[in-house]
This record gives C-alpha cells, sequence and structure tokens, in this order.
C-alpha cells in the first residue's frame, strides 16, 4: 500500500474516531439537559408536595388549638358545677348555661381579639372584701398571656386596699383564668353605705396594660 493510501486510511480513522467522541458528547449533552429538566419537574413537584403537607399540619395544629380550648372548657366547667349541684337535671341545665358562658368569652360575638378583663365578682367576708376575677383571650390561642395584676377598691376618691398588698399577683394563662383574693378592710359593715368602685390592671409582659373599672353594688354578695 502506497504512502498515500495509507495517509488517506489514517485520516478516514482519526475523522472517524473524532466522529464518534461528538456523537458521543451529543448524546450526553442531550441525556444531561433531559435529566435536568426531569430534575427541576421532580423538584417543583415535591414543592408543590411540601406546601400542601404544610398546610395539612398547620390545619391539623388548628385542630388540636381548638380541641384543647374545648376540653379545658368542658373540665372547668364540670370542675365547678359537680361541686355545687347534686341534682342531675338540674346540673345538666345549668351546666349547659356555663359551657355557652365559656364558649362566649373565648370567641365573642363581637370579634374581639387579644387579653382582657372580661368579669369580677365580689363576695361578703370577715373583715374582707373577697372577689373573683376572670382574665380571658379571645380569638388568638397559641399566645400564653403573662402578666400582673392589682385590685384596688376605692370608696369616693379613698381607697380602702389593694390585693395584693405589696408586689402585684404574676397570672399566666392561655384560654382563661379566674384568680381570687381579698382586700383585708379595718370596718367592713361601714362598706355597705359606701359607693364602691374596683379597679382591675394586668400589666403585660409585652408592654402593654389593660385596665378596667367595676362599679360595686351598696350591698356585697353572698358567696
Amino acid at each position: 500500500m502506497s504512502t498515500r493510501a495509507r495517509f488517506t486510511w489514517v485520516f478516514i480513522a482519526v475523522v472517524g474516531t473524532i466522529g464518534s467522541l461528538y456523537g458521543s458528547y451529543m448524546i450526553g449533552v442531550w441525556s444531561g439537559h433531559a435529566q435536568y429538566a426531569d430534575d427541576k419537574t421532580k423538584i417543583a413537584q415535591l414543592k408543590r408536595d411540601i406546601e400542601a403537607v404544610t398546610a395539612q399540619l398547620r390545619t391539623a395544629e388548628d385542630g388540636l388549638i381548638f380541641a384543647d380550648r374545648q376540653k379545658q372548657i368542658q373540665e372547668e366547667a364540670y370542675k365547678q358545677l359537680s361541686q355545687a349541684y347534686s341534682n342531675s337535671e338540674e346540673k345538666n341545665q345549668v351546666l349547659g348555661t356555663t359551657l355557652d358562658f365559656y364558649r362566649s368569652i373565648i370567641s365573642p360575638e363581637d370579634g374581639q381579639s387579644g387579653p382582657a378583663i372580661h368579669a369580677f365578682k365580689h363576695f361578703s367576708g370577715d373583715q374582707a372584701f373577697r372577689f373573683d376575677v376572670t382574665l380571658v383571650q379571645a380569638i388568638k390561642h397559641k399566645v400564653q398571656i403573662r402578666g400582673q395584676l392589682r385590685v384596688k377598691l376605692f370608696s369616693g376618691d379613698e381607697m380602702l386596699g389593694q390585693w395584693p398588698q405589696s408586689a402585684p399577683r404574676s397570672v399566666s394563662y392561655q384560654y382563661f383564668v379566674k384568680v381570687s383574693g381579698e382586700i383585708p378592710l379595718a370596718n367592713e359593715p361601714s362598706i355597705a353605705t359606701s359607693q364602691l368602685r374596683v379597679e382591675v390592671s394586668l400589666d403585660l409582659g409585652d408592654g402593654e396594660s389593660l385596665e378596667r373599672t367595676f362599679n360595686i353594688d351598696s350591698q356585697v354578695s353572698e358567696e
């Protein structure tokens, strides 16, 4: 075989090898692009799946919060009423009324949101002004409420006493809490003819302060 023929065959072999390598490269590039597109599609699907699962978890969490709230309502109402009523028919009737009351303060119709001083109830006592304060948190139930509670008793412009007598009472609750206390009085019968009022203040941990005034009837309620 002549030198020219050998050169021709070598040239053909080199060109064929280069062509084969280029073809393999292009197949690899195409395969890489296809794999990238497939991976991109899978990533997008995974993102959608994660968002769906997150939404389901959020719904489940809200359901647990609602269930926990209802459980506390049932337990608190039953605990208070079981001690007071022995007749089952009367107990069931009053129990339903009390449950409606707790539902109304936790999810009020007016849509009020956040902590509030809901109610104040007072009782007669031996040389003392006894009371219950009900604190609630309407609508928002994921936040633990912490604060400092103080109650002051006035007759006109004169302060008859306060509770606690030293530092405010620390409170912590999520849905609602009833706090009981008493204010010692030097001459308890004299309050029956006085124009009494009670000032309840709750200083929250975030710096907000809640205050509410309750006018007290001349006759102190019996327990």
